[in-house]
């Protein structure tokens, strides 16, 4: 990055944050500060990307809405949100050690990410060759890998950010985020109602799980280009295992 360039995203971190000086932090390391300014841009556009993704692919609302667009069984539109909450939820359980005992972490981020673009592809592809009972099995099939992906993302993504941004920062950023993609969301709910004849065809649905696996793509490209430090690899546990110790003290104390 050239002197120009990292003079104007400093200027503009400055104005974003109202931080006087972009190097001073504290709780980050000490190699990360000078490159805060870069890495909270970066974060802060794959984050945005994500979020308008995972709106795209709503198991509470778009993805319902594209199974009866297929004709898929009503029945299948209840293993939706399960799947989606629970598969975010695994990985953290059984990997997150082992993303632990990483360096640097944000790979692990780009794996998901990578995986999730490829899931919603998958959806929009099979939206678009399959209907009923098969077109159901083959989305529900991709929202296990993605909602498995999304997982990795969320589990390394904590990680990342607290290396690269202070955490008088990381509020900033995650408001900034979430206010960014609201105002897409809204702007496209209403696209969806007043320009599509309040009606989401098939046709719709699939450009739009296309759109969000390009938007992964892009995200990918943002967070890639964070910088982050090599940070500390022990003092990980197991949370599944810990969980299952738990349950056995349970059936030890099963009387008491």
């Amino acid at each position: 990055m050239n002197n120009n360039n990292r003079a104007t995203i400093d200027s503009l971190y400055d104005l974003v944050t109202g931080d006087e000086d972009a190097r001073v932090c504290k709780d980050i390391p000490q190699e990360a500060c000078h490159e805060q300014p870069r890495n909270f841009f970066a974060y802060l556009m794959a984050n945005f990307l994500g979020k308008i993704a995972d709106e795209l692919a709503s198991a509470k609302l778009m993805l319902p809405w594209l199974l009866a667009s297929l004709g898929v069984p009503a029945v299948f539109a209840g293993f939706l949100v399960p799947i989606r909450e629970a598969g975010v939820l695994l990985p953290q359980l059984i990997v997150a050690a082992a993303i632990r005992r990483l360096a640097v972490r944000k790979t692990v981020w780009l794996l998901g990410a990578a995986l999730s673009g490829i899931a919603l592809a998958g959806m929009a592809v099979a939206a678009g060759l399959f209907t009923g009972v098969t077109a159901g099995w083959a989305i529900v099939l991709m929202l296990i890998v993605f909602s498995l992906a999304r997982g990795l993302c969320s589990v390394s993504a904590k990680d990342v950010l607290g290396k690269t941004v202070s955490k008088g920062r990381r509020g900033t950023l995650m408001g900034y985020s979430a206010a960014l993609s609201g105002v897409v969301t809204l702007a496209l709910g209403v696209y969806i109602q007043w320009f599509t004849e309040n009606t989401a065809t098939t046709s719709l649905m699939v450009m739009l799980l296309a759109t969000g696996a390009g938007l992964w793509v892009f995200a990918m490209g943002f967070f890639a280009a964070i910088r982050e430090q090599p940070g500390a690899t022990e003092g990980g546990g197991n949370a599944l295992t810990s969980a299952l110790s738990s349950l056995n003290l349970l059936k030890h104390y099963a009387n008491s």
